[in-house]
């Protein structure tokens, strides 16, 4: 299979800015078969070294404008590991002139045959490089409606990745230094091009030599930072004053990002029957990348990138409490699944074989020009999955609006581990009254009963509006999550802009309530998912003449809603019939 050939690993420290002067280059069409040259990359420390290939052939119509040069690679250690990762966007010259960056290898190869991306369709991508980032970058995003994006989020459940961000042929490994993911961790990039593999810090937390910032350097491109961190690590190809171009391939192929860049060093390499990497370390910050191409992509020397602060919190039975501080790479869809990330390896490295069995989480995600979004979340089985899935589901609903691209201020999240099994199902519901007149309050006895078999009433008051209709109603009692997915509210969700998402994640049910609702069918027509009430029925029956036999149904609506707060996880859901007079 062909891969990619960078790296990705953590660590972090001081260096300064090399300018080069741009490199003669040659064009695809001079070149031929037999042709011999020369590269550049960085094999052990930041002393750049020469590796020699020569060509076999060109590879025309790669993808749609696109070629790749065929090279047999030889020197260094490279007999022994093949073409590495991490040696992606290690410049190759003929005669002097820059051909293009060496991209991609082959698994399980017996010799180091590569591709080398042409240096014109890599220049490309430098006419497009804004000198500082775009204030409202292009939202780059699936055709979701935004309806389908909240409700998966208020289930406490990401939309996929690999619907999101798709599954490439070609394998982009995350080699993560210091640490090793989980499996369920790994489950949330599932089914994209990403893999993992864990690898030591080598020559520590920034103390090794970093390369030269010229082409043939060590470069890391920063995707989450602090407590845990990634960096993609490759080579430059190119530099030009403060441009700069590396790796000769996407890092995501998101387009306009904002990510801090580093100098790098190689504490080794890895050998291996599958796929040989570089143990790359980031050094110090020496700029930002800017965009993010299927050519490669391209940063500016000295520039500051901007992440987003994340702060996860944990309580451990009230005995301890420990801090944690993550910085992430902020677009649409990269910062749920890293968010989500983060909140579940903390956890699972931190709670898990403590003998906690629930989590009670809260913290809110500050938006510039919104309030503050709240989270709240119980979990009573030291599930960190549904936790996570839970923060980056919201995340989710925010950054995947097609209304406008969110500013983020910060996320704050704490997270309290109990011993107890904090636990609730609602065992019963009784109402002292079948009927009941409109503008009166309807009281509600619920039995709860928690994990070991103790049972306590609790009352429920639900207002009975006088707007209601005469007729026949139902009372639904159960948690957030069971009435959701119940969808007693058939009335299309109305979402105009992301202050409208803000307001229904803020105003959604949670599942450490207990939440009674009074339902009523009524009658209307509908229009492409809208209710449009008073129409009279000649004009009804126009309206549903397009075949969607559920236009003229009566539709569920939610004319009443109580809250029984209980700071533990509830379970279960009970229907009655009500009587409205």
């Amino acid at each position: 299979m062909n891969r990619l050939l960078f790296s990705c690993v953590m660590g972090l420290s001081g260096l300064s800015l090399v300018a080069q002067a741009p490199s003669q280059t040659m064009g695809l069409h001079e070149i031929r078969p037999g042709m011999k040259g020369y590269g550049r990359t960085v094999f052990l420390g930041g002393k750049i070294e020469k590796f020699n290939f020569e060509v076999l052939g060109v590879q025309r119509g790669t993808a749609p404008g696109r070629s790749m040069i065929l090279v047999r690679a030889s020197g260094g250690p490279l007999a022994e590991t093949g073409i590495m990762q991490g040696m992606s966007g290690s410049p190759c010259y003929i005669d002097g002139k820059l051909i293009g960056a060496l991209s991609s290898g082959w698994q399980f190869q017996k010799e180091p045959i590569g591709g080398v991306t042409p240096i014109g369709e890599m220049l490309d991508q430098l006419k497009d490089l804004p000198e500082t980032p775009a204030i409202r970058t292009p939202l780059i995003l699936p055709k979701l409606e935004p309806p389908k994006v909240l409700k998966s989020a208020l289930r406490g459940e990401m939309i996929p990745l690999s619907q999101l961000m798709g599954a490439g042929a070609e394998q982009m490994p995350l080699v993560l230094s210091g640490s090793r993911l989980d499996p369920e961790v790994k489950a949330l990039w599932e089914g994209t091009s990403v893999q993992f593999a864990a690898a030591s810090n080598g020559a520590g937390h920034g103390l090794g030599e970093a390369s030269p910032l010229e082409p043939g350097g060590m470069a890391s491109i920063a995707l989450m930072q602090g407590d845990m961190e990634f960096a993609a690590s490759g080579t430059i190809t190119y530099v030009s004053g403060k441009k700069v171009l590396l790796f000769g391939h996407q890092l995501f192929n998101l387009g306009p990002v904002d990510l801090p860049l580093w100098s790098a060093t190689v504490a080794g390499n890895v050998a291996s029957y599958s796929t040989s990497f570089k143990l790359a370390q980031p050094v110090a910050p020496v700029g930002a990348l800017r965009l993010d191409r299927s050519a490669g992509v391209a940063g500016t020397l000295g520039a500051e990138a901007k992440m987003i602060p994340l702060r996860v919190g944990l309580n451990l039975g009230g005995k301890r409490n420990l801090n944690y501080r993550f910085d992430i790479m902020d677009h649409p869809t990269a910062t749920p699944a890293l968010a989500a990330t983060a909140v579940m390896q903390t956890l699972n490295t931190q709670v898990r074989a403590l003998g906690f069995t629930s989590l009670a989480m809260q913290g809110h995600i500050k938006l510039a020009g919104h309030p503050p979004i709240q989270i709240e979340n119980m979990v009573a089985d030291l599930n960190s999955t549904r936790i996570a899935q839970y923060v980056g589901g919201i995340l989710q609903a925010i950054t995947l609006n097609p209304f406008e691209r969110p500013v983020f201020e910060g996320i704050s999240i704490s997270i309290k581990a109990e011993e107890r099994l904090d636990r609730t199902a609602i065992a019963g519901v009784r109402i002292l009254k079948a009927r009941v007149k409109r503008g009166e309050v309807l009281p509600v006895l619920v039995t709860l009963q928690n994990i070991q078999g103790v049972r306590e009433t609790a009352t429920f008051n639900v207002n009975v509006p006088s707007s209601a209709n005469p007729g026949m109603a139902t009372l639904m009692v159960g948690d957030g999550l069971s009435l959701l997915n119940a969808d007693p509210d058939e009335r299309a969700i109305e979402i105009a802009s992301l202050g409208d998402m803000v307001r229904l994640i803020n105003g959604s049910l949670r599942n450490n309530h207990a939440y009674a609702l009074l339902v009523q069918a009524q009658p209307g027509a509908g229009l492409r998912g809208s209710r449009i009430e008073g129409i009279p029925p000649s004009v009804s029956a126009m309206l549903g003449s397009d075949g969607d036999s559920r236009s003229n149904q009566l539709q569920k609506h939610i004319i009443s809603r109580s809250l029984l707060p209980l700071e533990r996880e509830v379970n279960g859901l009970v229907g009655l019939e009500v009587e409205i007079e």
